[in-house]
């Protein structure tokens, strides 16, 4: 029985998740900044989710499983043990967000209440260093540091949805970026009696916060949240 890939099959892969991956990141980042938010954390979750992926088939010595989700974080970072350390590279908010939102995709799926508050700015911000990272790391691994995926070309070619509100690729300061007055959301979502279960979005004045180098929690939920 088979128990390696080849090197095209590697290849082949990790180059089909990685297109699949900016292409649920460059949605995301649409959403997002059109307060479409729960569906935007979705596919954030998603898109991060796939670049991982992509990263252990192409390095894997053996066939190793890598569908692995969010809703196993323990798995997913033993699968990439020694090859990119997710607890030293993403910021563990924005980390603790993308499990949260795996669990939204199946509201029948819930055992317990999800409660997520996000300054949309700051998630963007760092939704775009995360993927910026993993571009970055992929090309000097993968690629012989050659930039020729979809995320390069719409960078060079200046894509709108890709640079619109992208402190890094306008070279902006990311503390001042942070710190841009925006809209907050605070989101509570749990499972019904069937699959559809109900959700609950406060959405904040246009404010701003303070950025301390990670993720700022915005906690202004209804008294009826439980909290």
């Amino acid at each position: 029985m088979k128990n390696s890939l080849t090197f095209f099959e590697k290849c082949s892969v990790s180059a089909s998740l990685n297109d699949l991956a900016y292409r649920d990141y460059i949605a995301a980042r649409f959403l997002l900044n059109n307060e479409f938010v729960v569906q935007g954390l979705t596919l954030a979750s998603t898109a991060v989710e796939k670049y991982l992926k992509s990263i252990i088939v192409f390095h894997s010595i053996e066939d190793k499983n890598y569908h692995y989700h969010f809703d196993n974080l323990q798995k997913l970072k033993n699968a990439l043990a020694n090859i990119y350390d997710i607890t030293e590279r993403f910021d563990p908010g924005f980390l603790s967000i993308l499990e949260k939102a795996y669990k939204i995709r199946y509201y029948d799926r819930l055992n317990n209440q999800i409660l997520i508050g996000i300054y949309v700015n700051q998630f963007i911000g760092e939704l775009d260093a995360t993927i910026h990272d993993l571009e970055i790391f992929i090309a000097k691994t993968q690629n012989g540091n050659n930039k020729f995926s979809n995320y390069w070309r719409a960078v060079e070619q200046n894509e709108p949805n890709l640079y619109m509100n992208n402190y890094l690729l306008n070279k902006l300061d990311k503390k001042e970026f942070m710190e841009t007055p925006g809209f907050a959301f605070s989101i509570h979502i749990q499972a019904g009696t069937s699959a559809i279960g109900f959700e609950e979005t406060v959405r904040s004045k246009e404010v701003a916060t303070l950025y301390e180098g990670s993720l700022t929690t915005f906690d202004e939920f209804q008294n009826n949240w439980g909290m």
